[in-house]
């Protein structure tokens, strides 16, 4: 559950309630809330939000040192979720190695991010084929931006192949790319 988080329990209540702190800042941002809890006082909106960003901020931190760790030992598991960590930051430079590094060893989640990146930087035809990799080893997200990719560059019988799997895939957005096109 690293990924849930593992600090910090949001109940129905709108309370923020501290379950067990960890060192450093951690603590101290989950002592906060807690003592905010433990006044039996619920968070306004405003409050609420400004401690859960706190809180997110130190949790991609700790996820993202957690996964540096086990990425540069070689966990294509690891390199995968912090190219996308990197990726989703901006930080292009930084994810390419790790998510062509997951991509060797045949992420399929990395090989879409690295379609993403690609595509980010300007080199759509090689986002297609990193795209056309996640997409056919089953990744919705990257058939939907194939089908795009094609559509894009007029080629409506590869748009429609790709959408629709995208779209048998259980894929809203590329359900909705594939009624586009159909319509049009």
């Amino acid at each position: 559950m690293g990924f849930m988080g593992d600090r910090s329990t949001l109940l129905e209540t709108g309370r923020y309630l501290r379950s067990e702190p960890n060192e450093g800042t951690v603590a101290a941002v989950a002592n906060e809330a807690a003592a905010a809890a433990d006044t039996d006082t619920a968070l306004t909106d405003a409050a609420f939000g400004d401690v859960l960003a706190e809180t997110e901020t130190v949790n991609e931190t700790e996820l993202e040192a957690r996964h540096r760790v086990a990425a540069d030992k070689g966990d294509p598991g690891a390199m995968s979720v912090l190219g996308a960590l990197l990726l989703r930051r901006g930080d292009l430079d930084g994810a390419e190695p790790y998510l062509r590094g997951a991509t060797a060893e045949g992420d399929r989640a990395a090989a879409n991010n690295l379609g993403v990146l690609l595509h980010q930087r300007g080199y759509p035809e090689d986002a297609a084929g990193w795209w056309r990799v996640a997409a056919v080893a089953g990744s919705a997200p990257a058939a939907h931006a194939l089908g795009r990719h094609y559509r894009e560059r007029g080629d409506e019988p590869a748009a429609e192949y790709w959408l629709r799997q995208a779209a048998e895939s259980g894929h809203a957005l590329g359900a909705y790319a594939l009624a586009d096109l159909l319509e049009h």
